[in-house]
């Protein structure tokens, strides 16, 4: 029902076409980005929209296709040049959205992509720990294979 509501909103806020320009632009993409709308994530991003635009909340475009598990919106925002370490306003990367959430495929592919294994939140939250925490083997498993640690870059276990 949510995504139904966010799409009404969408489209009476830009119409029917996706041309859009500065700051309507961004809010588009975000939308774009949060229903999945993956060609429309590609138009918005050939018309310049910025791919590391972030929400109200200071979350990532990377980030929140990271939340969503869409493994397509997130392959087309690092195929435009999106940061695959660019950390929200605590600190949580797109590896950590993931990984919290069990999305595996999107988790291998932000490794592939190069995202830090051991990065950590200001809370000292890893992506291995976000994972353990959530019960998801299959990305804890991954994750400790590629070399990843449960342990804060202080030192810390969390």
């Amino acid at each position: 029902m949510r995504g139904i509501f966010l799409a009404l909103v969408l489209v009476a806020s830009i119409g029917s076409s996706w041309a859009v320009d500065g700051p309507e632009m961004t809010r588009s993409l975000i939308a774009a980005v949060s229903l999945g709308e993956v060609r429309q994530v590609e138009d918005l991003l050939a018309q310049g929209a910025n791919v590391d635009s972030t929400n109200q909340a200071g979350r990532t475009l990377l980030q929140l296709a990271a939340i969503r598990g869409n493994t397509y919106t997130v392959r087309a925002l690092l195929s435009a040049g999106a940061d695959v370490n660019l950390a929200g306003p605590r600190g949580s990367t797109p590896l950590m959205e993931a990984s919290a959430f069990g999305h595996l495929d999107v988790v291998k592919l932000l490794v592939q992509r190069g995202a830090d294994l051991n990065a950590a939140d200001q809370t000292g939250n890893t992506a291995l720990g976000l994972a353990n925490r959530g019960g998801h083997d299959p990305v804890s498993a991954l994750l400790s294979e590629m070399g990843a640690s449960e342990t804060a870059p202080d030192g810390k276990e969390k």
